[in-house]
C-alpha cells in the first residue's frame, strides 16, 4: 500500500505543482515520517532530476513540495498549514479522534484530497469506524492486501504462512486486513 501511495504522489507531484502533506499521529522526528519511503521511490522511479530531497523535505521542480508532520502533537502547527492538495496519513490505524477532528478541516482547499494507509486494529477505533464502517459520501475505499501484490516475494510469504499458523488473529490483521475480534 505504502509503495503505490507513494508512487502515485510523486508521479502527480511531476504532472502539476502540489502541496504534500504527509502526515502520521506520532512523528517524534523524520525518521519516524514516510521521507525515507519517497527518496527510496524517487530512486527506484528515476526521478533524482526532478526532486530536490533534503533532510526534512522534498521539493520538485515544477513547485511541489511534500511536508511531513505528526498529528498528535502539532495542533497548532496543521491549522495554520495552508493550501494542502493532498494529505497522506499513513499507520492511520493509530489516528485518534481528536486529531482527525483537527485534520479534516485544515485540508479544505478546494478539491483537496485525505489519502489515508492503514492495517485495521480494533473495529472500534475511529478511522476504522470514519473511513470504512461510516466513510464519508464522496470517499473511495480500496482494501488492498498481499495477494493483490503481483510482485509479492517468497520470503513474506513464509513469513505470512508461519504467522497464519501460529497466530490466526494475527495474521488475519496482518495479512488479510480484517480487526482483532480482542485484545
Amino acid at each position: 500500500k505504502s509503495w503505490g501511495f507513494a508512487r502515485a504522489l510523486l508521479i502527480q507531484g511531476t504532472e502539476r505543482p502540489l502541496r504534500i502533506l504527509c502526515a502520521r499521529e506520532t512523528q517524534r522526528s523524520i525518521v519516524d515520517s514516510v521521507h525515507k519511503l519517497l527518496c527510496d521511490q524517487i530512486a527506484k522511479l528515476k526521478l533524482d532530476d526532478f526532486y530536490e530531497i533534503t533532510k526534512t523535505s522534498i521539493r520538485g521542480k515544477n513547485g511541489t513540495e511534500f511536508a511531513f508532520a505528526g498529528l498528535r502533537h502539532n495542533a497548532s502547527k496543521l491549522k495554520s498549514f495552508e493550501g494542502v492538495d493532498i494529505c497522506w496519513v499513513e499507520e492511520a490505524q493509530t489516528v485518534s479522534r481528536m486529531s482527525w477532528d483537527v485534520l479534516i478541516p485544515t485540508i479544505r482547499k478546494e478539491s483537496s484530497e485525505i489519502w489515508v494507509t492503514f492495517n485495521p486494529y480494533l473495529e472500534t477505533d475511529d478511522t476504522y469506524q470514519r473511513f470504512v464502517l461510516k466513510p464519508p459520501k464522496n470517499a473511495v475505499v480500496q482494501k488492498i492486501n498481499w495477494n493483490d501484490n503481483p510482485w509479492f516475494p517468497e520470503t513474506l510469504r513464509e513469513e505470512k504462512d508461519n504467522l497464519k499458523l501460529r497466530d490466526i488473529q494475527a495474521y488475519n490483521m496482518v495479512w488479510e486486513g480484517l480487526c482483532r475480534q480482542t485484545v
